[in-house]
């Protein structure tokens, strides 16, 4: 089994020290079993690029050419700086 050296803050350290006292378990038995859930949590949660912006994908497919974002963009310059609605 490989060793890791990692820096703990102090604080952080002492309870980690609890946890694994409480537990009955060692230090590394508890950052190890804490890692392991980390990153299963990770794997089992992942999506592809292309299935996370899916939904982004099916917006941009409905608002194109619904609306003119120059025209957003002036009607509130002209209305904030006290000019007429011209809408």
């Amino acid at each position: 089994m490989a060793k890791v050296m990692v820096s703990l803050p102090d604080q952080f350290l002492e309870k980690v020290d609890r946890a694994a006292r409480a537990q009955g378990r060692s230090r590394s038995e508890l950052i190890r079993e804490a890692l392991r859930r980390v990153l299963a949590g990770r794997e089992a949660g992942r999506r592809s690029w292309k299935e996370a912006l899916a939904p982004l994908k099916a917006l941009e497919g409905a608002w194109i050419g619904q609306w003119d974002s120059t025209d957003i963009i002036r009607y509130y310059r002209e209305t904030r700086y006290g000019r007429e609605d011209r809408r």
